[in-house]
């Protein structure tokens, strides 16, 4: 139970910080061959790209699993002032949506990996199968569900409590 509380804290802290350092120090190799060496290296290009799209979809869970999105509080903020209680099932409301989008992002993803797949494309400098560059968008959008559906369950409790203070 305690393996999986910690990769419950911490999958999204974990994952962002190896893509971001393998990106930065590719960024890093790349310029120091460019510049040094005189010497232009395509795949470390190609690759720091990919680890960038996939730092970027993991990130955005990241984002989603401490609040730190962009998110328009001005109708939950006012209502608060009137009904803690409305303000608060507004907020399930709107996680529930963005669960909907969610699904239909990560339905669609799915799909066209598996057209990927399927076409068996690879890049052109790596030879990396193009299902696993594309792979970063589904594995994103389900953990950002994941935690929208933890953030749904917590906008429950939450809503239990003010019903009982009240």
């Amino acid at each position: 139970m305690n393996l999986y509380k910690h990769l419950d804290d911490h999958v999204e802290t974990y994952l962002s910080a190896i893509l971001l350092i393998f990106f930065s120090f590719l960024c890093i190799f790349q310029v120091v061959m460019r510049y040094i060496f005189n010497e232009s290296l395509t795949w470390s290009e190609e690759l720091s790209r990919y680890a960038f799209v996939w730092f970027v979809y993991t990130s955005a869970a990241f984002a989603v699993r401490y609040q730190r999105h962009v998110k328009f509080n001005f109708l939950v903020n006012i209502l608060h002032k009137i009904s803690p209680t409305y303000s608060q099932i507004l907020k399930i409301i709107a996680l529930f949506c963005w669960v909907g989008f969610l699904i239909f992002v990560d339905y669609y993803s799915v799909q066209t990996v598996m057209n990927q797949f399927n076409m068996g494309q690879v890049s052109p400098a790596n030879r990396i199968p193009m299902y696993i560059v594309y792979l970063g968008l589904p594995m994103g959008a389900l953990l950002m569900t994941f935690r929208v559906t933890q953030h749904i369950v917590n906008g429950f409790k939450e809503l239990k409590n003010i019903k009982e203070s009240h």
